[in-house]
């Protein structure tokens, strides 16, 4: 196993080469806790009234983060969404707001 130190060099490299930032605000749910997205190590941090609450490793259950998004829609909701599981989705957020 090799274990690489972080330099200069080595953030510099990996910021050209991956565009994502290391965290992506998923959104938050009816319960007021902000679900925020880590790339960096695929995991979703749950955090509410300033304490994180629960970390989710996608990568143990082999889920994507558009699944941890249906999750969370199904069981509580979201008040505020920010990536959507599709674009299908997208549109029709979109399209919904149009008409209020």
């Amino acid at each position: 196993m090799s274990i690489q130190s972080r330099t200069t060099e080595t953030v510099s490299a990996r910021s050209r080469t991956n565009h994502r930032p290391d965290y992506i605000l998923v959104g938050i749910d009816t319960e007021d806790a902000h679900h925020v997205y880590r790339t960096t190590d695929e995991t979703v941090h749950v955090i509410h009234n300033s304490d994180r609450t629960y970390r989710y490793n996608l990568n143990t259950c082999d889920q994507r983060i558009n699944d941890w998004i249906e999750y969370v829609k199904a069981e509580r909701g979201f008040t505020t969404q920010h990536p959507y599981s599709s674009l299908t989705t997208a549109f029709l957020d979109a399209f919904e707001g149009d008409n209020r």
